[in-house]
């Protein structure tokens, strides 16, 4: 039976999953499933780049401006077969229903026929195919540029783009491939689509990459799945627009990090902690060694990148050397994500400090390298008070632990991070912050440290 996105269930992936980053699994991946997008003006230049802000994909932009079925099907090998796609997503139909252009217009006919040879050759090459409907065109400002009296004698212009729309999913039903009905769902919100009342607008243009990508997770997930596992866990290399802030090298520590200087502050520039050999494999690690935090104290002599952040995707590799060793990722200097080995509670090895349990099953132990894989989405505001709590994802050596968690407050107190003192560590404020490493007086090393500076815009963190 033909997966039709209905209305409902597409007002409910809008709602609960429009949140997918700009950024998301968006941009972690090193790009090995392809995707092409087949279209015209609609396509080119939109919604692909939203859709690999989403998945794990490379998405080939295949929209040519003016472009009908007739020459999508006619470029179809050297715009799309060539690339040996995992999956295509195509559709046209705005400038095949011109009736003001002879030579644009498709009759509906050969619209259909032209559909279904597009879906057959791609699907002979092993392709996924996900179809979609027209987007809805407003006539009246479409009639300010195309003459009305040519739309008359077919019912008016949204009685004939309703005749490529059934087509679209006769044949989707025919063909037994998923549709989004675009035509339909894009009416929703008229801030969707631009002045001209055809192309869709940039939150438009995510609309159209989420509703795809649903179906696109549907189709593929294994294949999606291989690629996300290469930009996780141990080892994995910066993905494309991430910034690494930890290669090894003493001149990158100094660059881009710095102390905090909260209020139990008592070492200084520069950095006191040291590079070493990495004690596993080849290469230079951060050790947390500080003689200001000697005995337990936190906050003498964190460190925290000079750079501040709001939402961000982050990769962190580090190794405990100790029986009991204790350090902390903080995000935004406020939330810690614990490194403390033998501890199996709320406060332990992988917890969202005090928010979560520790799924500690997944730590590799003493001397062994582990990877905290994070997406965060920072607390949000309206009229200075705070409407959504933080937001945090998280994969522990590959093995996602936390989803969609939110965090309640800053705690550890003043000397933990930023707000700590601030009503108990309830008294979060709205400014973007460092991340910060934690120095407590034991011996973890850390390597692999990049961070990907992202916008989510709704409280999604999952990836």
């Amino acid at each position: 039976m033909t997966k039709f996105l209905t209305l409902f269930t597409a007002i409910f992936w809008i709602a609960s999953a429009a949140a997918q980053p700009a950024g998301g699994i968006a941009g972690s991946v090193e790009k090995k499933v392809t995707l092409v997008c087949l279209g015209d003006s609609i396509t080119h230049a939109g919604y692909p780049a939203e859709l690999e802000k989403i998945l794990p994909i490379r998405a080939i932009d295949a929209g040519v401006n003016g472009s009908n079925s007739r020459e999508g099907l006619a470029r179809l090998q050297r715009h799309v077969l060539v690339h040996k796609p995992d999956a295509v997503v195509f559709f046209f139909g705005a400038n095949d229903s011109r009736q003001d252009a002879p030579k644009k217009h498709v009759p509906l006919r050969e619209y259909e026929e032209n559909l279904v040879k597009i879906i057959e050759r791609c699907e002979a090459i092993g392709a996924k195919v996900v179809l979609g409907t027209l987007p809805p065109i407003d006539p009246e400002a479409y009639y300010t540029r195309h003459p009305k009296e040519k739309y008359d004698p077919v019912g008016g212009l949204e009685a004939w783009v309703a005749k490529y729309r059934a087509v679209t999913l006769r044949v989707a039903k025919s063909k037994q491939v998923p549709v989004v009905d675009l035509n339909q769902l894009l009416l929703q919100e008229p801030s969707w689509r631009q002045a001209d009342g055809v192309h869709p607008t940039e939150e438009g243009n995510r609309i159209i990459a989420r509703l795809f990508a649903k179906e696109i997770e549907s189709l593929i997930p294994a294949q999606l799945q291989m690629a996300l596992n290469k930009t996780i866990g141990i080892g994995a290399k910066p993905i494309p627009g991430a910034e690494m802030i930890f290669d090894g090298s003493r001149e990158m520590l100094d660059e881009k990090w710095t102390y905090w200087e909260g209020p139990r502050f008592s070492s200084s520039l520069p950095i006191k902690w040291k590079i070493v050999d990495d004690p596993v494999d080849s290469g230079k690690v951060l050790m947390t060694d500080d003689p200001a935090a000697a005995g337990a104290k936190f906050g003498a002599a964190d460190i925290v990148t000079k750079k501040v952040y709001k939402d961000f995707r982050l990769h962190i590799e580090f190794l405990v050397m100790n029986q009991g060793g204790n350090s902390g990722v903080y995000l935004q200097n406020r939330y810690e994500i614990q490194i403390c080995d033998s501890d199996k509670t709320k406060h332990g090895m992988g917890a969202v400090i005090n928010e979560t349990d520790s799924p500690y099953h997944v730590y590799n132990g003493l001397g062994k390298w582990n990877a905290y894989d994070i997406n965060f989405r920072a607390a949000r505001f309206k009229d200075g008070k705070l409407t959504e709590k933080p937001m945090v994802t998280i994969y522990f050596n590959g093995v996602k632990v936390h989803t969609n968690q939110p965090i309640s407050q800053v705690w550890g107190g003043p000397n933990s991070g930023i707000d700590g003192g601030n009503d108990g560590g309830k008294g979060i404020t709205d400014s973007p912050a460092g991340l910060k490493l934690q120095c407590e007086g034991h011996d973890v090393r850390y390597r692999n440290v990049w961070i990907e500076d992202i916008t989510l815009e709704n409280p999604n963190t999952d990836f």
